[in-house]
């Protein structure tokens, strides 16, 4: 229960920085890839 609202900030965190990275550099990729699997998490 302690950990939803700090997930949740890692999620908001996540989709910031995605638009700041350039696209197909090694961090847009990982970024894409856990978003994607997001509610697997």
């Amino acid at each position: 229960d302690k950990a939803v609202p700090v997930m949740d900030m890692v999620h908001a965190w996540m989709i910031a920085q995605r638009d700041l990275v350039p696209e197909g550099a090694a961090i847009s990729r990982a970024l894409d890839y856990s978003l994607k699997r997001w509610v697997a998490l």
